[in-house]
């Protein structure tokens, strides 16, 4: 059986183009238990782009946008329910960090 990659155009996901055009990334892994899950994150941050207030906190306004993709062995896959759930676990604390 032959598997397709998936590929992720990050590009297309964000605003504002022409303020801020670098898209950083970054991969988070999370062991829990015998389970362990890995992340890749690609955001955009900068002081002109507008506050984002759901990751921002009462201490730290963040400004830009964050995408999260579920890594597998080969490639992206579809995020599952406790996928979702440790995404919004690590996303405040990323963006604190």
């Amino acid at each position: 059986m032959v598997t397709a990659s998936r590929f992720l155009i990050a590009e297309s996901l964000f605003q504002e183009p022409c303020l801020q055009p670098y898209i950083h990334n970054c991969e988070v892994t999370i062991v829990e238990g015998r389970h362990t899950y890995r992340f890749r994150i690609f955001f955009k941050q900068h002081c002109h782009l507008r506050p984002n207030p759901l990751l921002s906190r009462d201490d730290n306004e963040f400004r830009g946008d964050a995408v999260v993709m579920r890594v597998g062995t080969r490639s992206v896959v579809n995020m599952r329910p406790r996928d979702a759930a440790l995404a919004d676990y690590m996303m405040p604390w990323l963006v604190t960090s």
